[in-house]
């Protein structure tokens, strides 16, 4: 019965915004602003977005967990690092694990950014995916494809940034002619003030339903953040915060679904002297 609601969870979590195949960020940083892909500083850009991960100030670190609906089957664990190659070149790495023995996905990617200018930047990353379906019924499916994504400084108030997640569609199974799903996001970030962004996101999935979230950050001090924000398939408000000492920061959110329970979010980074940025 348990694997049941189990299986019954992940069809429904697989229809919402929150994706379980592919999903389009990860952290609690993202979590907090309704789970948009971009954050400036985002210590999980490695994972959620090449062209923001050209805007990374300072090499970091950060390990994730992400509990969905408080269900054991449900829960993620994810993480991201760069590095900074020269000052406009990053290296980065980002790993996610969804599941447990009977269904699994695990996603790497390795991607590399660049900042072209003080206003503009770009990458592109290197996805693999592992995706274990029931033993007995399935084999292990290995899958490579790709993302690319930019981030842009029109001027003082506004950023823009898109992203494309597996153009190619890379087939999943032959039966149906079944395929990982091409994902957008076009992402518009509103600065009202040095301390307070107001974002929102469109995330689409080719042939199938797009979902629009929207969030704000407001920047306390150097050593605080408080985030909040919704996304839709259903309405799911979100709350986040951070706060930072010389060398490791801590991340905290939390969404509520409102059919299927809460989800929560926690992460630590290790980022030298990130008060100084």
């Amino acid at each position: 019965m348990q694997g049941y609601k189990v299986i019954l969870l992940l069809v429904s979590f697989a229809f919402s915004a929150k994706a379980t195949i592919f999903p389009s960020s990860q952290g609690p940083v993202s979590l907090g602003v309704g789970a948009i892909s971009t954050v400036k500083d985002d210590p999980f850009a490695a994972y959620n977005h090449q062209g923001g991960l050209a805007f990374i100030k300072n090499n970091s670190v950060s390990f994730g967990f992400q509990s969905n609906y408080f269900v054991e089957g449900l829960n993620t664990a994810c993480l991201a690092a760069n590095y900074k190659i020269n000052q406009n070149l990053i290296l980065g790495i980002g790993y996610s694990f969804l599941g447990n023995q009977y269904y699994n996905e695990g996603l790497l990617k390795i991607s590399l950014a660049k900042k072209f200018s003080s206003h503009f930047g770009g990458g592109v990353s290197l996805d693999y995916l592992r995706l274990q379906l029931p033993k007995e019924s399935f084999p292990v499916k290995n899958l490579l494809t790709f993302e690319a994504g930019i981030y842009t400084t029109f001027n003082k108030n506004f950023d823009f940034a898109m992203q494309v997640i597996n153009p190619a569609r890379v087939p999943l199974a032959s039966y149906n002619d079944e395929r990982l799903p091409f994902i957008t996001n076009t992402t518009l970030i509103y600065k009202s003030t040095p301390k307070i962004s107001v974002m929102t996101e469109w995330n689409q999935i080719m042939n199938s339903y797009g979902s629009l979230k929207v969030g704000i950050n407001y920047q306390v001090s150097k050593k605080l953040n408080i985030r909040a924000g919704m996304y839709n398939k259903p309405a799911n408000p979100c709350f986040g915060i951070s706060y930072a000492s010389k060398d490791i920061c801590i991340h905290l959110a939390f969404a509520m679904h409102p059919y299927l329970n809460a989800i929560s979010a926690g992460a630590i980074t290790f980022c030298p002297n990130n008060t100084k940025k």
